[in-house]
C-alpha cells in the first residue's frame, strides 16, 4: 500500500527516498491543470533567453537537427506518488535524424524529438534524461508515433519520402514552458488555455498578447477593467487604389482576436473621401463579414467635394470568439450616379479603431 504522508524533503535523520525528494522539490514548481491529479506539476521547458529547448535545422540543411540547452520539468507518470524530475540539456546538441529514423523510397514519416526520462524503479533498463528520436512508422497518410512512459516534447518532424536532409519547414514546434509555483506561465499560441486551474494563477497568451488571471472557473483579464485596443488596419489594409461607384468599396479591415472573456466593443470607423459632386449622398459603415452593419454615418462632398466622416457604434462580442471588421462606403438615399474616392492610406485619414472593454 503506498504512503499516504510522504517523508518531508531534507528531513535530519529521516529515509528519504526519490520520489520524496522529487515530491519535495515538485511543491515550488506550476501546478499540473488536472484536478483529478492536485499534487502533479506541469510538464516543460523553463523560459529564458536563447530559445531554450528549440529544435533547429542546420544553417546548410542535413541530415541533422540541433536542440538548444534548457531546463525544465517532466512530471512522472507511472504512479500517482512519481513527483516530477528537473531535466537539463546543459549544451547545443546535434541528433542525426535520418540515422534513426530513415526516410523511405515512397512515403513520409513523422519522428517525435522528446527529451525521454527514464527510472530503474519503474522497470526501465536505465536511469537518466536523454533528448532523442522517437520514429513513425512510414505511410501515405503518416502519424506521429504513440509514446509512453515519461517525456517532454519538443518538436515534430516530417521526414519526407527520399529525404537527404531536414529543413526548418519540416519541424513543428511542441515545447511548452513551465515556471516556478506562481509565476506567470507563457502559453504557446498552438496551446489551448489550461481547461482547469487554481484561483489567482496568471498567464501571458502569447498569440493574442492577453494577460490573464484565473478566477472561479474562468480566464479573466489580469487587470481589473484592462481595455484592448485593436487598429487602425489588419496588415495589408486600408486599400486606397480603388473608389465607390456603382458597387461598393471595402476599403478597410480590423480583426479582433478571442478572448476567454465577453467583451463590449467600442468601434469607431473614420474615412477621408473625395466625391464627385457636391449634393452626392454616401454612406459610410463599419460592417461584419457578411454585411450586418455594426455602425452606419452619412455624408455629402460639400462644396470642395472633400468630407471627412465618422461611423461609430457598439457591439457585445461573447467569450471566444474573433471578429472581423470592415469599413464599406457606397451610394445612399437611392442615387444612381458618382463616385467616392478614399483619399488617403495615413491613420489620421482612414481608421478602423475598436476598444474591447471587458465585461461581467
Amino acid at each position: 500500500m503506498e504512503k499516504l504522508e510522504r517523508d518531508s524533503g531534507w528531513l535530519s535523520g529521516g529515509v528519504v527516498d526519490a520520489e520524496d525528494a522529487r515530491l519535495a522539490t515538485g511543491v515550488l514548481a506550476s501546478a499540473a491543470a488536472d484536478p483529478g491529479k492536485p499534487i502533479a506539476a506541469r510538464t516543460g521547458i523553463k523560459p529564458g533567453p536563447g530559445n531554450p529547448g528549440s529544435v533547429e535545422a542546420s544553417e546548410t540543411p542535413s541530415r541533422s537537427v540541433m536542440i538548444q540547452p534548457f531546463q525544465g520539468v517532466v512530471q512522472g507518470t507511472r504512479t500517482p506518488s512519481a513527483g516530477a524530475y528537473l531535466i537539463t540539456l546543459g549544451q547545443r546538441k546535434s541528433l542525426d535524424v535520418l540515422t534513426e529514423a530513415p526516410a523511405h523510397s515512397s512515403y513520409p514519416r513523422i519522428v517525435l524529438v522528446v527529451a525521454r526520462q527514464t527510472d530503474r524503479q519503474y522497470g526501465d533498463v536505465s536511469d537518466g534524461m536523454v533528448v532523442q528520436v522517437e520514429a513513425g512508422a512510414p505511410a501515405p497518410t503518416p502519424v506521429a508515433p504513440r509514446l509512453t512512459g515519461d517525456y517532454l516534447p519538443l518538436a515534430q518532424i516530417t521526414v519526407r519520402a527520399n529525404a537527404g536532409s531536414i529543413t526548418q519547414a519540416d519541424i513543428q514546434d511542441l515545447r511548452v514552458f513551465t515556471v516556478a509555483a506562481g509565476g506567470v506561465l507563457p502559453l504557446q499560441s498552438y496551446e489551448s488555455l489550461p481547461a482547469d486551474g487554481y484561483s489567482g494563477q496568471r498567464l501571458y497568451d502569447l498569440e493574442t498578447g492577453l494577460d490573464l488571471v484565473r478566477t472561479g472557473t474562468a480566464w479573466r483579464p489580469a487587470v481589473t477593467g484592462a481595455v484592448e485596443f485593436f487598429g487602425p488596419a489588419d496588415p495589408g489594409w486600408p486599400l486606397t487604389t480603388g473608389s465607390a461607384g456603382a458597387t461598393g468599396y471595402t476599403f478597410n479591415q480590423v480583426t479582433v482576436p478571442a478572448a476567454p472573456y465577453p467583451r463590449m466593443l467600442l468601434v469607431t470607423g473614420q474615412l477621408t473621401a473625395q466625391t464627385s459632386g457636391a449634393n452626392e449622398r454616401w454612406d459610410h459603415v463599419v460592417r461584419l463579414q457578411d454585411g450586418t452593419p455594426v455602425s452606419l454615418a452619412c455624408f455629402h462632398g460639400g462644396p470642395t467635394g472633400i468630407t471627412t466622416s465618422v461611423a461609430q457604434g457598439h457591439r457585445l462580442l461573447p467569450a471566444a470568439t474573433q471578429l472581423v471588421l470592415t469599413q464599406f462606403v457606397a451610394r445612399g438615399g437611392g442615387m444612381t450616379t458618382g463616385t467616392a474616392l478614399v483619399f488617403s492610406p495615413a491613420a489620421h485619414y482612414t481608421g478602423l479603431r475598436v476598444m474591447a472593454f471587458p465585461v461581467p
